[in-house]
């Protein structure tokens, strides 16, 4: 499987989110952590999927999940957002909502009796509540959820509809920013709590008095200390410092709240089935899944493959299962894949925790558990 191309934002539920750099050629990965220097993996030699490593780290992944080692410890991360895909922003309301692809959102809204409208930005994803929802998580703990109509419609839980536009907005204006930043050879690097990013620090503005409060207060080169400022994001999406604010020197950002895998372009790996975890000699027979954003899962039962459609609305999730190979297996393996059939055909929700799936029957009993398989 071909290694992702560009930069892809991960997270990492119960661990520190990071972004990846992948060379255009494939042989190169470059590792971004808040307030840490750049760390590049070469490619090596993976039985499946993709693998990057140096004396220290090591990145395996397959699609949007990856495994990341440092030191003998692993945490399971997903690609966020829609990596590759352009930005997309919805208008309705006075509300203006833009969804970058690393997972991030800006956003304008109008209010009334006052002539400066409120600008946020944090964090998007798709969770799962029966049906898919897209839920916004910014500044003072605030969450927002829509419901995706198509690909051009967000309905909120109020019924208040947001369109299309034809053309992403940026929302350029001036944000409270709070985050870690920290000096470098080539620029500044600022990491805003919101959003868990880092991004490079224009020249210009007050940055160079943001630059000396840093070198006056820093015991090392390599600290990230805690700043406040107002500013804002340019076209090259680096941070723009217009004011300075101030620096504390024992400030940290509050933990982010934790995601859970996205429920589609996630490969599954069977744990549980009705209430049981199956006994498997060989790991590799284990039942895995996978949807697609086109409503198209595949699926392997331990035994056989097979293919076939899915919708996934507000009502709930459903599966029409399609073709499937005939090979003859093992008794064991055939008693599985009789029982994981008669569960798909009974699914009519599900529910993600972290990187578990829960599918559910219409009587709400679980009758499959599954994890994210990250390698």
């Amino acid at each position: 499987m071909p290694a992702p191309r560009g930069e892809v934002m991960y997270s990492c539920p119960g661990g520190m989110d990071f972004a990846s750099s992948f060379s255009d050629d494939g042989d190169q990965a470059t590792l971004r952590m808040p307030g840490q220097p750049d760390i590049d993996l070469s490619r090596v030699s993976a039985g499946s999927g993709f693998a990057y490593s140096d004396s220290y780290y090591e990145l395996r992944g397959r699609g949007r999940e990856v495994t990341l080692t440092a030191a003998g410890r692993s945490m399971r991360c997903h690609a966020a957002g829609r990596p590759g895909d352009p930005p997309r922003t919805y208008e309705g309301g006075g509300l203006t909502v833009t969804l970058f692809p690393d997972g991030t959102f800006r956003l304008r809204e109008k209010r009334d009796g006052s002539t400066d409208p409120l600008l946020d930005l944090g964090e998007w994803a798709q969770e799962v509540e029966g049906g898919v929802r897209l839920v916004l998580r910014g500044g003072a703990g605030s969450r927002r959820a829509f419901r995706e109509i198509g690909t051009d419609k967000l309905v909120a839980d109020d019924g208040s509809e947001l369109a299309q536009a034809a053309t992403p907005d940026p929302i350029d204006g001036r944000f409270r920013l709070s985050g870690m930043y920290r000096d470098a050879q080539d620029g500044g690097l600022f990491a805003p709590c919101l959003v868990g990013r880092t991004y490079g620090v224009a020249p210009g503005g007050a940055e160079p008095e943001l630059e000396k409060a840093w070198v006056d207060a820093t015991p090392s080169r390599e600290t990230s200390l805690y700043v406040e400022i107002i500013g804002g994001f340019d076209g090259n999406n680096s941070v723009t410092v217009d004011r300075f604010l101030g620096l504390k020197r024992g400030g940290a950002c509050p933990a982010l709240a934790s995601r859970g895998s996205a429920l589609r372009d996630t490969e599954w790996r069977l744990v549980e089935l009705d209430g049981e975890r199956p006994a498997f000699e060989d790991w590799r027979r284990r039942p895995l899944m996978r949807l697609d954003d086109l409503g198209k899962f595949t699926a392997s039962t331990g035994c056989n493959t097979m293919g076939g459609d899915y919708v996934l609305d507000p009502a709930g999730l459903r599966f029409t299962p399609g073709p499937m190979t005939m090979m003859a297996c093992a008794p064991a393996e055939m008693a599985i894949e009789k029982r994981f059939l008669a569960a798909l055909d009974a699914i009519r929700t599900a529910q993600i925790s972290g990187t578990t799936l829960d599918l559910i029957d219409a009587a709400g009993k679980r009758r499959m558990r599954l994890e994210a398989r990250g390698s």
